[in-house]
């Protein structure tokens, strides 16, 4: 798990780092490495040019420059800070490289590179860049060149993710130690492209609580906690999910919330759906069984029979909005003894109609901007200007747990914070959030708390986006390739749990 920190925090864990007798060089050095490593594992490119500033971010840029020199990668360095701004580690690195041989070059054709490092400014920058630097963003911006960021793309707020001028737009970024607040919002999120950590030795809990906010990212390891299956386990012991969705004629959004409970670990799902949707749905996902009501009427005893029977309720995918409709959610809400993931439909027809959450169970939410801004009542701008403030608010009002699904989603109780890091722009299909919504439900199965269980449904759903877009791009991925990559993802669970020895 990751901490999301803000400049002044990493600053105040570097300096502890550094007090504790870790030197800034050393620090630096490691970065480097980190650096030059996705350089090589994820490029391996013929030439590749640094532009380094004055500051550590440019410093780390120049040791990386002598070690892919060293490792037999050809590399120049373009400075574009001034001598008498240059910090004294990065003075010492600039001076490396002439003993290294590497080239310096002041006036780069950069369509003559593979790959363009942006080291110029980093997470301490807060000012619109001018001169030099920005004439050298714009250049980078302009090259067409796959572009790698240290740290944060120069002229991205660390803590805000919004930029005052002139920016690096960035296809990957590889951060230290921990994700920065600017990775998350606003300019940020598109700039930085893919963004990974590099652990460089840095203790992220050495800072001071000045703001009270404490979001965290899951990870790969975290992937861990996911239990390993007995061997004398049985279907029944894993969870029966109730997915409610789907009204007459519209039975996709059903299929793809049930078939992703089943793949993240639900032992049983059912079907409640409109009687239209049984054959297709019976053909599409022959493991779930379908129960079905009269789309114009629902019957309550039906409705109640099945929502006796669950362990998870998944209402709202597809449901419509009609006054059967409104009949379905409250029952639901009426009869539910098990937690519930409200979406799409369901959260239109809770603000269009008032109607309150249940309180004696837990409920998870999942709205895109337009679903929470009807639901709050603040503009879709309000939300993005506070992503985090807002979520947050709403889950403490309403006792709720809400997943807000901005270009980083942020999922909240009103006291624990995550944003989810992984995902991009290949999720942004139909059919996706009925994904999500399976996902979340396949997590409780898994006896996660509902706070945990919706945070590692959002990372494992991102995850699934991540690994279609690597083999198709970010255009051509549907909701059923992500459905079919959630597989790989809770494989890795297995991995992560034996290099912890975790034998749970």
């Amino acid at each position: 798990m990751y901490k999301i920190l803000t400049s002044r925090q990493m600053k105040e864990c570097d300096i502890a780092a550094i007090e504790a007798g870790t030197p800034s060089r050393v620090l630096m050095e490691r970065a480097a490495h980190s650096i030059a490593d996705a350089v090589i594992n994820d490029y391996f490119p013929e030439k590749t040019l640094i532009v380094c500033g004055s500051g550590n971010n440019g410093g780390d840029g120049m040791i990386a420059a002598r070690i892919l020199n060293e490792s037999g990668f050809e590399c120049s360095v373009w400075y574009v800070g001034t001598e008498h701004t240059m910090t004294e580690e990065t003075k010492v690195a600039y001076d490396e490289l002439f003993e290294a041989g590497v080239e310096i070059v002041s006036a780069p054709v950069l369509s003559d590179y593979s790959l363009i490092v942006d080291a110029i400014l980093g997470t301490g920058a807060s000012f619109a860049p001018r001169g030099l630097i920005k004439e050298a963003i714009d250049a980078v911006n302009a090259s067409g060149r796959p572009v790698l960021a240290v740290d944060i793309p120069s002229g991205i707020s660390a803590d805000t993710g919004k930029a005052p001028g002139a920016f690096v737009s960035a296809d990957r970024t590889v951060t230290m130690q921990s994700y920065k607040r600017g990775h998350c919002f606003f300019s940020g999120v598109d700039a930085s492209g893919k963004v990974s950590c590099a652990d460089i030795g840095i203790v992220t809990d050495s800072y001071s609580d000045y703001d009270g906010l404490y979001p965290r990212a899951l990870g790969e390891a975290d992937l861990a906690v996911i239990p390993r299956r007995k061997r004398d386990s049985h279907k029944g012991n894993f969870g029966r999910v109730l997915v409610v969705a789907g009204s007459a004629g519209m039975c996709g959004a059903a299929y793809f919330s049930a078939a992703a409970a089943y793949r993240c670990g639900a032992g049983i799902v059912e079907i409640l759906t409109a009687k239209e949707n049984r054959i297709p749905l019976q053909t599409m996902l022959p493991e779930a069984i379908v129960t079905a009501y009269d789309a114009s009427s629902p019957e309550a005893d039906t409705i109640i029979a099945a929502i006796e029977r669950s362990s998870v309720i998944v209402i709202g995918p597809g449901i419509g909005t009609g006054s059967a409709s409104l009949k379905l959610l409250t029952t639901v809400f009426d009869y539910a003894e098990s937690p519930l993931i409200v979406d799409a439909d369901a959260l239109n027809l809770i603000s269009r109609y008032s109607v309150l959450f249940p309180t004696d169970v837990p409920v998870i939410i999942t709205p895109h901007p337009g679903e929470l801004s009807r639901l709050t009542g603040k503009s879709v701008s309000e939300l993005r200007d506070d992503t985090m403030g807002s979520a947050m608010e709403y889950a403490a009002e309403n006792e709720i747990i809400c997943v807000s699904k901005f270009a980083r989603t942020v999922i909240t109780d009103g006291e624990e914070l995550y944003i989810n890091m992984s995902g991009g722009p290949s999720l942004s299909k139909g059919g996706s959030g009925d994904v999500l919504t399976g996902v979340i439900a396949g997590m409780l199965c898994c006896d996660l708390s509902p706070v945990k269980a919706a945070a590692m449904g959002a990372y494992i759903h991102g995850r699934a986006g991540d690994k279609t877009a690597a083999l198709m791009g970010d255009y051509s991925p549907m909701a059923s390739d992500v459905l079919n990559a959630l597989s790989s993802v809770m494989m890795q669970a297995a991995v992560e749990r034996n290099k912890n020895g975790n034998k749970n």
